[in-house]
């Protein structure tokens, strides 16, 4: 499996900018959905609090992209990989402005 990451491509720069921070989304979402069950006033008092609060998760799981993509550029010399990570941030911010103004 670790050898399948230490490829130069454009690949694999996409798997890994979209499926990191989707699987960091998911459980910072998930614990978040714990919170709201175990306190749903928190929802009752302010509605807007998911609508305000998604673009946010989105945003805070967009950091491991950072350090991957700095590994990958300065440590391995893998140039192709880092624009595939590149190009799957970008396409995340995206995601955030569509769900900052469409939610």
């Amino acid at each position: 499996m670790m050898d399948k990451l230490r490829r130069d491509s454009y690949g694999i720069g996409i798997a890994l900018g979209v499926l990191v921070p989707a699987v960091l989304f998911g459980i910072i979402y998930g614990i978040f959905a714990l919170i709201l069950h175990s306190n749903p006033q928190m929802l009752v008092n302010n509605p807007n609090l998911v609508k305000v609060l998604i673009p946010k998760f989105i945003l805070i799981a967009l950091i491991p992209n950072l350090f991957i993509l700095r590994y990958y550029l300065l440590k391995l010399k893998f140039d192709k990989t880092g624009r595939g990570i590149i190009g799957a941030t970008f396409a995340w911010a995206i995601v955030v402005l569509a769900a900052q103004f469409l939610l």
